[in-house]
């Protein structure tokens, strides 16, 4: 089952894409509303990487 939300994050919105995998862990892409651009991610703690606060001279991968 596929899941996509919406999540606000310090003033920030973020569109979510979460995929589980058959091994249980969850993979997906985090990107930002009305925006092409997708981040991949594999696990939470990757997912909740990307949704922290940085600072504006922070390089995302």
């Amino acid at each position: 089952m596929d899941a996509a939300m919406e999540v606000d994050a310090v003033g920030e919105r973020f569109v979510v894409e979460i995929r589980p995998t058959p091994d249980g862990r969850v993979v997906g892409t985090v990107g930002r509303p009305g925006s092409a651009d997708r981040v991949p991610f594999s696990g939470w703690m990757d997912l909740l990487r990307l949704l922290e606060p940085r600072a504006p001279e922070a390089v995302t991968r």
